[in-house]
């Protein structure tokens, strides 16, 4: 009877070990470092005229890009738009022009990492906070813009970090928050299965190697703990009933945590990024009518 070959046993298995390591890392580095993409479209699709390409840079050193169309001078309010991750500037565009139709003004930018931006990785919205510090410096270098209606607009992860950044940036008077999980950490099955692009029960496996690779505790990215540090700002939670990437319990909890002045709207049959898309007319008029209200208030 042939002794078992446990030379060659071992190897095959430190083989298999390795290259399910590299599977994982490459997987976690999705959530890391998302594969770039870019929009096909500008503000001069959408009919805007007087817009213009402008780039900033962040107290840590990155230049970031984006499309910056000026209020009207009777109007001064400027929306800053954050996309959410592996996203690009024009993901909200739509949104921006029926705002900029009303004589508002809008900052579209690729956060850090993304787009034609500079930066290696994403930090899921804590380094990002100096990426809407800068957007907000610039703007209050705008001779048309008035400091005072500045608010900010942002997407899944975007809009995380607006009601990140908002708690830290007084200067910030309102914000929208469209598909915003309560907490990173209680939604990576759902992450996994949207970025990695495998099954939630890979979740342990991958988040641990992904937050390793970010250098980031997924613990500490917490909307919930933050969003009732904009009063008296008000917020408006905006999410899709069909949301298979963030549960929608997640903006009930957010909506119920806030503190007045605040506002919903669900979509019931958006998913995570078709909002504008299924209701265009109700988005229209919900976010016409809230920043109307609040900002020029």
């Amino acid at each position: 009877m042939p002794k078992p070959d446990f030379k060659h046993l071992t190897i095959f298995i430190f083989l298999l070990l390795l290259a399910l390591a590299g599977f994982i890392h490459s997987r976690a580095r999705r959530l890391v470092v998302p594969p770039r993409t870019f929009t096909r479209e500008t503000p001069s699709d959408f009919g805007i005229q007087n817009w213009e390409e402008v780039t900033f840079t962040t107290e840590d050193g990155l230049q970031l890009a984006g499309w910056y169309v000026p209020p009207q001078a009777d109007v001064g309010t400027v929306l800053i738009f954050i996309h959410g991750l592996g996203s690009h500037r024009g993901a909200l565009l739509d949104q921006a022009a029926v705002l900029i139709e009303q004589g508002h003004g809008a900052l579209l930018f690729d956060l850090r990492a993304h787009g034609r931006s500079e930066g290696r990785k994403s930090s899921w919205g804590l380094a990002e906070v100096a990426d809407v510090a800068a957007a907000l410096h610039f703007l209050q270098a705008q001779p048309e813009v008035d400091p005072n209606k500045i608010g900010l607009v942002g997407h899944s992860m975007g809009g995380a970090i607006a009601i990140r950044a908002a708690a830290q940036l007084p200067e910030i008077r309102l914000v929208v928050a469209e598909s915003v999980y309560t907490n990173f950490a209680d939604n990576q099955q759902r992450l996994t299965v949207a970025f990695a692009r495998l099954p939630e029960w890979t979740a342990p496996l991958i988040m641990p190697w992904a937050e390793w690779i970010a250098g980031v505790d997924s613990d500490e990215l917490e909307p919930l703990q933050e969003v009732a540090l904009l009063s008296p700002r008000p917020i408006l939670f905006i999410q899709g009933g069909r949301d298979k990437t963030v549960h929608v319990s997640n903006g009930s909890t957010l909506y119920e945590t806030a503190v007045a002045p605040k506002e919903r709207l669900l979509i019931p049959n958006a998913d995570h990024t078709n909002l504008f898309d299924t209701n265009p007319e109700l988005m229209t008029k919900r976010l016409r009518r809230f920043i109307s209200q609040y900002l020029f208030s």
